[in-house]
């Protein structure tokens, strides 16, 4: 009986591993239909250098590499969680209103390049190297530089 259990325990992590591999594709087809949208709506003017599909056990996450260094990170319903525009400017329409207020007041002209979303907390990086962390009521929790 305990080698049948060490047996199935093995053969478990075996088809895990062989399910987790990564697939590179171009192909924005293999994107669900939110990304795709996603993509359309505020990259059109970018060409896509490659898309990385990781399969992480039962959820796949998505990468997309411009060719301009542009990476927008989408989870397994195609909503994004990451965009990274390097020295590019971010579509100013990604960031919450809130958050373009406070900066406007804060520091005016700041030029928008990374936004980050996660369990309610949404981070900019700003030209000036600063990024600011705000919360789920909007309210300002960090400023790293």
């Amino acid at each position: 009986m305990k080698k049948m259990i060490a047996f199935l325990t093995v053969m478990m992590m075996t088809i895990q591993v062989g399910l987790a591999r990564d697939v590179i594709t171009m192909n924005p087809k293999e994107l669900p239909a939110a990304a795709q949208t996603f993509l359309k709506q505020y990259f059109s003017d970018k060409q896509i250098s490659y898309i990385k599909v990781d399969n992480e056990f039962l959820l796949k996450r998505y990468e997309v590499v411009m060719t301009d260094r542009t990476k927008i990170e989408f989870n397994n319903k195609g909503n994004w969680e990451e965009i990274d525009c390097k020295q590019d400017t971010l579509p100013q329409n990604l960031v919450p209103a809130h958050i373009q207020q406070f900066v406007n007041a804060q520091y005016p002209g700041a030029i928008y390049h990374k936004i980050e979303r996660d369990r309610g907390e949404v981070e900019v990086k700003l030209n000036n190297r600063l990024s600011l962390t705000f919360n789920k009521k909007g309210e300002l929790i960090d400023i790293d530089d």
